[in-house]
């Protein structure tokens, strides 16, 4: 590694949470396929001190931040992007490969693009088809859809979502999720799975909030970037493997999806709307935890956990870095 304050250089984020299965191959695919020089911290939110050890003397040149207690997504790439020297920050799950030379063609997407804050490459899955890398601003109408349990019929992967896209009927429905990322171009919100961030801008707007432990913070933030003229971008020429696509949604971290939709709410839209999205919540996961409460008592009590999240949660001034 260079001297960090090199203008080719960049700093890396990973976080490990529990599993160390990704990270020795993330950070191997990292070293083979990346030409520019890099300065990696990895952020232990859970561990063992055999699992710590042993990921430290593998990786001498990778600098681990052990946290005391696990903290969420963005109180964890914050850390890093306070610490960074360096002019961009590439801010990565663990669950990715890195195809050759994909952070080399993001950073050199945004020194030639000085307007743009965030550029995202195209994810892939695992079996190389296209992943969901790109979303449009939450609506009014597309969140009360997801929340009241409907928008599963047409997630990424649903027998419903493939037919109309197959049949090109996804083009009556116009979401940035549904386009086929076929050049550089510029975008609402990229995936938080692999961001390349430049330093100057997140100076300006500020950090992540972290209000919520996961989900949604790349929504909220790359709109803060864009309210302050900020550009956000995606660079389907970078590509990444995620393999976290195949995991669903847990009834468990379903409280906090919903916490980050009503988060972007309460900061972003009027109270008529804050409202109907809490009411949507309080009366969508109470159905739920009926449902449920015969045959899963557990699932249940998480869904109603959940309703009086959206009745009673509300954001703490201290949390927010706007």
């Amino acid at each position: 590694m260079s001297d960090t304050q090199n203008s080719k250089c960049f700093t890396v984020s990973f976080i490990v949470h529990q599993s160390f299965t990704h990270i020795g191959p993330a950070l191997e695919s990292l070293f083979a396929n990346t030409h520019t020089a890099h300065h990696i911290y990895v952020i232990i939110n859970s561990g063992t001190s055999v699992q710590i050890e042993a990921l430290r003397a593998a990786y001498p040149s990778v600098q681990l931040i052990v946290n005391h207690e696990p903290k969420g997504f963005a109180s964890n790439h914050n850390q890093v992007m306070r610490l960074a020297q360096t002019s961009f920050v590439a801010l990565l799950n663990d669950d990715i490969r890195i195809h050759p030379q994909s952070l080399d063609v993001l950073l050199e997407y945004m020194e030639d693009h000085p307007e743009v804050a965030v550029a995202g490459p195209q994810l892939l899955n695992p079996n190389g088809t296209p992943q969901v890398s790109v979303y449009s601003d939450p609506t009014l109408l597309r969140m009360v859809y997801k929340i009241s349990g409907l928008g599963r019929f047409t997630q990424a992967g649903s027998p419903l979502r493939d037919w109309l896209q197959h049949r090109n009927r996804g083009k009556w429905v116009k979401l940035e999720s549904w386009t086929e990322n076929t050049s550089a171009r510029v975008v609402p919100v990229v995936k938080g799975t692999a961001m390349l961030v430049r330093r100057q801008a997140y100076e300006q707007v500020g950090l992540m909030d972290e209000s919520t432990r996961v989900y949604g913070e790349e929504v909220d933030w790359h709109w803060r970037f864009r309210k302050h003229g900020w550009q956000v971008a995606i660079v389907p020429d970078a590509t990444i493997t995620h393999y976290g696509t195949m995991q669903k949604l847990s009834t468990a971290n379903t409280l906090e999806d919903r916490k980050g939709i009503l988060n972007y709410f309460l900061k972003h839209r009027s109270l008529w709307q804050q409202l109907i999205i809490r009411t949507t919540i309080v009366v969508s996961h109470m159905v739920f935890a009926a449902w449920f409460l015969l045959w899963s008592p557990q699932r249940a009590h998480e869904h109603y956990r959940t309703a009086l999240m959206g009745a009673f949660w509300h954001r703490e001034s201290t949390t927010g870095h706007e």
